[in-house]
Parts: C-alpha cells; sequence; structure tokens
C-alpha cells in the first residue's frame, strides 16, 4: 500500500462532510412530539430528586471498607433505576455494552490511578468519555466490547496532549518542540525523552505498539501521526481570531473531529472497511461541530477560531445550529454496509437520541446567542424548561464544591471509591 493512504483518505473525507455541511437544511428541524409544560415540570421534580437522594448518599460513603460494599450496590442502584427511568435501558442500547461499561471502566480508572496517581478526576473523565467512545465503535463493528491497552494508551493521549497545547502558560515554541518530538516517536523513532511529561507520551505509544506491530498495521500508525497533524492545526488558528476568508475553520475542526475518531476506529479494530472508516471519520466531524458548539463563548474568549465562535455577536447561530441537528440526522440515518446489523442500528439510533440532547445542552448554556423566537421554538421539544437547564447546572456545580463526606472523604475520594478504585 502507498504511503500516507490515511492521509489520502482523510483529505477525501473532509471534503466530503464539508460538502455535506453546506448542503445541510437550515431551516427549523423535525424534531417530533412537543414536550408539554406539565411533562417538563414532572421530569425536572424527577430529576431534582434524584439530585438530591444522588448527593445525599455520596455523603454517606463509609470510612470502613466492609461497609462500603452495600452502599456502593445501593448508589449504583440508584443510577440504574434513574438511568431506566429516561431511557437508558439495555433494549435501547446494547446488551453487551451496558453490561460491559461498569468494567471497563473500573479497569479504566484502576490502570490510570497506577499510571499517575496525582491524575484529577476531571482529566480522567475527560479520558474516560474518549473510552467509552471506543466501546461504541466496538458495538458498531461487531467485536468484543472490552478494555484493551491501545484504548487506554490513546484515551489517555486526550487529556496529556489536548490540555498542554492548549495550556496558556506553555510557550508557543515549547508547544512546537514537544509536538515536533513526539510527532517523531509516532513516526517509530526511539527518542530518549527530555522530561517526565515527554516519558508520559512515549510510554503510551509503547503501549499501542505491544498490541498492534508497525508492520502489520500501518495504517493504524498513520492515523495517529493525522490525529496529531489536525491537533497541531487547531492549534495553530488559536493563535489569534482571524477572518473565517483567512483560515478554514470549518475544514480544521472536520478534520480533527474526523481524524480522532478514525483513530479511534483503527485502535479498537486493527484494520478497517472503507465503510469503517467513512463511518469513524463522519461521527468525529459530528462530535466535534456539536463541542465546538457547546464550548462556542469560551472558544471567542480565548480568541479559538470555529463556526460557532466567529458567529458569536455577529448573527444569531440559529441557522448553523439547524444545519447542525440536519447534519447530525443525515450521518446517522445513513446506511452503512457492515453497520446495519441489528445491534449496530440500535447503538446509532442511541447516538442519534444523544446528540439531540448534546445539542439541546449547548442551546440552553449559549440561549442569549440565539434569537427569541428561536429559543421559544427550540424549548417546546426540550426535556426541562429552558431556565431550569442553566439552574441545574449551576446547582450540580454548587453540590460538587460544597460536598462535605461524614467520613472526610472529598467528592473526588468518593466518586473513586465507588468505581471501586481508592
Amino acid at each position: 500500500m502507498d504511503n500516507f493512504v490515511v492521509d489520502e483518505m482523510i483529505e477525501k473525507l473532509k471534503c466530503k462532510y464539508i460538502k455535506r455541511w453546506w448542503s445541510t437544511d437550515k431551516c427549523f428541524p423535525v424534531l417530533g412530539e412537543e414536550i408539554s409544560i406539565k411533562e417538563k415540570m414532572i421530569r425536572e421534580k424527577e430529576m431534582n430528586q434524584f439530585i438530591n437522594d444522588l448527593f445525599s448518599h455520596l455523603k454517606q460513603c463509609p470510612k470502613n471498607k466492609d461497609q462500603q460494599t452495600a452502599w456502593k450496590n445501593s448508589l449504583w442502584a440508584l443510577i440504574k433505576n434513574f438511568g431506566e427511568q429516561v431511557g437508558f435501558t439495555e433494549e435501547s442500547v446494547s446488551q453487551d455494552f451496558a453490561e460491559a461499561l461498569p468494567t471497563v471502566t473500573h479497569q479504566f480508572i484502576g490502570r490510570v490511578k497506577a499510571f499517575n496517581a496525582e491524575m484529577k478526576l476531571d482529566k480522567m473523565l475527560q479520558a474516560l468519555r474518549n473510552v467509552w467512545i471506543m466501546n461504541l465503535l466496538q458495538v458498531l463493528f461487531q467485536v468484543k466490547v472490552e478494555y484493551t491497552p491501545a484504548i487506554f494508551a490513546y484515551s489517555m493521549l486526550y487529556p496529556y496532549t489536548d490540555n498542554y497545547l492548549d495550556d496558556p502558560e506553555v510557550s508557543f515554541e515549547d508547544k512546537q518542540q514537544v509536538s515536533k518530538r513526539f510527532r517523531l516517536r509516532l513516526e517509530g523513532e526511539q527518542i530518549e525523552a527530555d522530561n517526565a511529561y515527554e516519558a508520559d507520551l512515549f510510554n503510551f505509544v509503547g503501549m499501542i505498539e505491544s498490541q498492534y506491530t508497525r508492520t502489520g498495521f500501518k495504517e493504524l500508525y498513520e492515523s495517529l501521526l493525522a490525529i496529531h497533524d489536525a491537533q497541531y492545526n487547531s492549534v495553530m488558528q488559536h493563535n489569534e481570531m482571524t477572518s473565517p476568508y483567512e483560515r478554514d475553520a470549518l475544514g480544521i475542526s472536520a478534520e480533527k473531529g474526523g481524524a480522532s475518531v478514525l483513530a479511534d476506529a483503527y485502535l479498537v479494530n486493527g484494520k478497517l472497511s472503507d465503510i469503517q472508516v467513512d463511518f469513524a471519520f463522519a461521527y468525529g466531524v459530528l462530535l466535534q461541530l456539536c463541542d465546538d458548539l457547546q464550548d462556542a463563548k469560551e472558544d471567542l474568549k480565548n480568541g479559538h477560531m470555529t463556526i460557532f465562535s466567529v458567529t458569536l455577536k455577529k448573527w444569531p447561530l440559529d441557522k448553523l445550529t439547524n444545519a447542525l441537528f440536519d447534519f447530525s440526522n443525515t450521518i446517522m440515518a445513513d446506511s452503512y454496509e457492515q453497520l446495519d446489523h441489528e445491534e449496530s442500528c440500535k447503538m446509532k439510533r442511541f447516538l442519534q437520541k444523544n446528540l439531540t440532547l448534546l445539542i439541546f445542552e449547548a442551546i440552553s448554556q449559549n440561549q442569549d446567542y440565539y434569537s427569541t423566537e428561536y429559543i421559544k421554538a427550540i424549548e417546546k421539544y426540550l426535556p426541562f424548561r429552558m431556565n431550569y437547564t442553566k439552574k441545574l447546572y449551576k446547582k450540580l456545580k454548587r453540590n460538587y464544591a460544597n460536598f462535605k463526606n461524614v467520613a472526610g472523604y472529598t467528592i473526588d475520594d468518593v466518586i473513586l471509591i465507588a468505581t471501586e478504585v481508592f
């Protein structure tokens, strides 16, 4: 196979999905049944009850190890019951996925604590999100849902590389130097690490190499180089806010998101069919655009250029968000041969439902940047009233910040005890 075949695939797919984006329907989306105010208020009451019960239970985490088992069992029963109440059931997603998720989560967090005991919970959860995406791909590709060294290594690269590259305290020159050296290691060069940070990065590459040989899985390593380059290009655009005619904000987001999930897919399956490549890239673009909408305010503040951040304060986000709904629906509704078996179709329906909720949540957090008419129209389909959603996040943050456990544990300690890792 020719060199850099993955780069060529990514370029073609990027053009395909940018073209798809420009052809999206900008009209108000079809969102199913409206949810009455009465129904929203019932849901809000149930959510409030769940949050109160959850934090009350977390505060009661006992010091005694023997008592912690019963405490954990009742905690997970509480979470499972609420999950079923809001539609997260084994029937609605995938039995293999639902059954494997707690085990994979436990294995991953345990490995994180063994690798870096100082890692903060928020960074751990950031990495865990990618683990779950890789588990979803395992369902879609009909491979066993499980934890692997490659899943651990690649998911850990997220908090390590993304946060380092986004850190305003690190000089531009240092970012360039580290990025250059890390690229050499991704290419297969056995270079000595200059510091502990680099040693960890190189160690992650070694874990992937222990599972997949470079000679047998050439495209996999090309995909890692591709996401590295896409991340680097994304950081370059963060240097300053410019005109959208100077830099291809949509193309940069599409390449970064698509290349990221494409690498996930290769690390899950080793080798991919053209259809698996296409779906993974499309899903990655979609997730990235959802993230860009969610982070629009913060990106504008930090001078990070995306199609949403450059739109803020100039035009309402109404039509861009309509386009995102349509983009999501067309990708998830596409018939991908090999991904049309029963479990895969079920998973795609589940993903589409959750992507819609993700966009709803992003609208709630950015409602000041929409027209009044749009907010009134979209609110009819949201699971909660718009103002409740805003208050919900404040309530969660307040409960998190003011947490006091009877045994003296911090909330991060309690969450880790709940996953049997502390």
